[in-house]
């Protein structure tokens, strides 16, 4: 049987200190045809140099540099890119540039994915070990029993990661057709995927997560309340001190803008009482109570504060 075509596509920004460790473990993927495709984001270090280095010594290499946008709007060019690409790819995979991902990561995806129905928008993702600077191992990134997702979690409580995530065709057709404007890149591919195809959450540990000083996200902590020892701290920090981190509303109101018409009838109604829950009473208390708005990881109490925090426009 005939390896299936993944294609990895990277942003990448002054990530020369990890940058060889991610593509050789990329590169070692065990029963799939991997491509790599990279943009660079105007790196100022060597990653340049790196990534020539290993286009000029493997053929299953593309890459090119282009100026700083952000990732988030770089991950979008990439599926542009994508599209835009030659490549007879099966399926698709987002990478950061310093992570390790462990030998099976995709093909454990692309089993999965083989049996959904192509003609919708299908995604897999999967737990994390996170691991320091060193590669010591920390923790689970969900340390804790398997998540229980429902669909009002995805528009409070956020996505899985996006260096997590492999995709069909389907998928990113949808995302090219209407781009982010209001959030990031894997948080709209996994809405895509959740209200209009399927999403596969694989609790094992599929890679190593690195977190470091200069982690794209290493100092965004008001959105998951980490960062500080105190969580009275960091509500303090989140209600009075630092501007609204993301506006959960507004992305999910810019989704519905868009998407609405492929909805069905009972997602039009989450979406549309999610919107109102900072001016309708009703909306708030179906919010609070809804068996659809139960938080799917383990403190409770940390649910119950973020739904008030984006009633209250903080988030």
């Amino acid at each position: 049987m005939k390896n299936p075509i993944v294609l990895v596509l990277m942003s990448t920004y002054n990530g020369e200190r990890f940058l060889k460790e991610q593509i050789d473990s990329i590169l070692a993927q065990e029963g799939v045809d991997v491509r790599l495709l990279v943009r660079d984001d105007g790196s100022k270090d060597n990653t340049c140099t790196i990534l020539s280095g290993y286009a000029s010594a493997h053929q299953n290499i593309e890459w090119k540099t282009c100026e700083n946008v952000g990732f988030v709007k770089s991950f979008s060019a990439l599926v542009r890119m994508a599209m835009a690409s030659e490549i007879p790819a099966d399926f698709y995979a987002f990478a950061d540039q310093d992570d390790i991902w462990m030998p099976k990561k995709l093909i454990t995806a692309c089993s999965v994915l083989s049996s959904k129905d192509p003609s919708k928008p299908n995604l897999f993702t999967s737990n994390s070990m996170q691991v320091d600077a060193e590669g010591k191992e920390l923790e689970l990134f969900h340390k804790g029993p398997e998540p229980k997702f429902r669909k009002g979690n995805v528009l409070i409580f956020g996505t899985e990661q996006g260096c997590s995530m492999v995709f069909n065709r389907r998928a990113i057709e949808l995302y090219s057709e209407c781009e982010p404007q209001l959030t990031w890149h894997d948080r709209w591919l996994y809405h895509i995927c959740y209200f209009l195809g399927s999403v596969t959450y694989d609790h094992q540990s599929l890679f190593y997560y690195r977190r470091h000083e200069n982690n794209a996200l290493a100092n965004h902590h008001a959105g998951s309340l980490e960062g500080e020892p105190s969580k009275i701290v960091r509500v303090y920090r989140i209600l009075f001190v630092e501007p609204p981190v993301t506006n959960h509303v507004e992305m999910a109101r810019e989704f519905y803008d868009h998407f609405a018409p492929r909805l069905n009838r009972a997602d039009r109604q989450l979406f549309r009482r999610f919107i109102a829950c900072r001016k309708s009473i009703v909306s708030k208390i179906y919010m609070l109570f809804s068996r659809h708005f139960i938080y799917p990881y383990y403190d409770v109490n940390e649910g119950r504060l973020l739904k008030w925090l984006i009633m209250a426009g903080r988030l």
